[in-house]
């Protein structure tokens, strides 16, 4: 996922050897083309594996979505966020599945999928004549989103129960590190505008942010690498048709998925202010 996320802010790269070697009109016309053969390729797998009109209905929201997006963004090459998204989702799922036995796994799945718009975004701040924006995290979020309707329509979701919850209690430093990421990344985004303003870390960006970027790459880091506690048994109710092995699994995929992508935003934050590349 991490590979997958870092080839994103390259596809810019075919639109404009489409563009080249056809004509920019049809480089346009490529997001929406992949929009109309996802979603022809949902109906007729909606149709082969015989799961009814509800599987049919979420394409509903998922039109609405794209008529939003479609009415608001005036530059069409941002529409390839929309199946860029729909795809990291289905990765993503299928990635998890293998492991989460529980119930949830739509949600993490989407967690997970927003953060790496967030990653994506910050990627293309670094590289030059790519840009870091708001409406692009949002356009992230909402085909991630498109993608969860998708995925609720064709895969069955487990069948364990909401047990692995009550095993959270026990990784209460772990849970407390990736609390204390998440904030700094809030912040680290909204500052990110403010060098994007400037191309410039230097003098914008606040060195107690950088701070606090550092002390929880760190942080992060000593869980994740030495994780004694984290890969102790879980001790919690049992669920019918769950077990407490797989409740522990369930629990831990919940702590080091997003704990391992707020990790990668931290340490691309620090890596860009501290060599003094220019934010777009």
């Amino acid at each position: 996922m991490a590979a997958y996320t870092l080839v994103l802010p390259h596809v810019i790269l075919i639109f404009n050897a489409i563009a080249k070697h056809f004509s920019p009109e049809i480089a346009q016309k490529v997001p929406i083309a992949l929009i109309i053969l996802l979603g022809i390729a949902y109906i007729l797998a909606v149709l082969v594996l015989k799961k009814g009109i509800k599987a049919l209905a979420l394409l509903v929201p998922c039109a609405i979505i794209v008529w939003v997006f479609i009415s608001t963004e005036p530059n069409p090459n941002k529409y390839i966020h929309i199946p860029e998204y729909i795809i990291m989702t289905w990765l993503l799922f299928e990635v998890l599945a293998l492991d989460y036995k529980d119930k949830g796994i739509f949600v993490l799945v989407f967690i997970c999928a927003a953060l790496l718009g967030i990653v994506d975004e910050m990627l293309q701040g670094i590289i030059p004549n790519r840009y870091y924006g708001w409406q692009d995290m949002i356009m992230n979020s909402a085909a991630a989103l498109m993608g969860i309707f998708t995925l609720a329509g064709l895969r069955k979701a487990p069948t364990g129960g909401w047990s692995w919850t009550g095993g959270l209690k026990q990784f209460k430093p772990v849970l407390g590190v990736m609390v204390f990421g998440a904030a700094g990344a809030v912040l680290t985004c909204v500052y990110l505008f403010h060098v994007k303003a400037n191309l410039t870390f230097r003098g914008v960006y606040p060195f107690w942010l950088l701070s606090w970027n550092g002390l929880f790459l760190i942080t992060g880091s000593v869980a994740i690498f030495f994780p004694r506690r984290l890969y102790k048994p879980i001790h919690s109710g049992n669920d019918e048709g769950s077990n407490p092995c797989d409740q522990a699994v369930t629990a831990r995929l919940w702590i080091l998925c997003p704990l391992v992508i707020l990790i990668i935003m931290h340490t691309l934050v620090l890596w860009a202010a501290v060599t003094g590349l220019p934010f777009n």
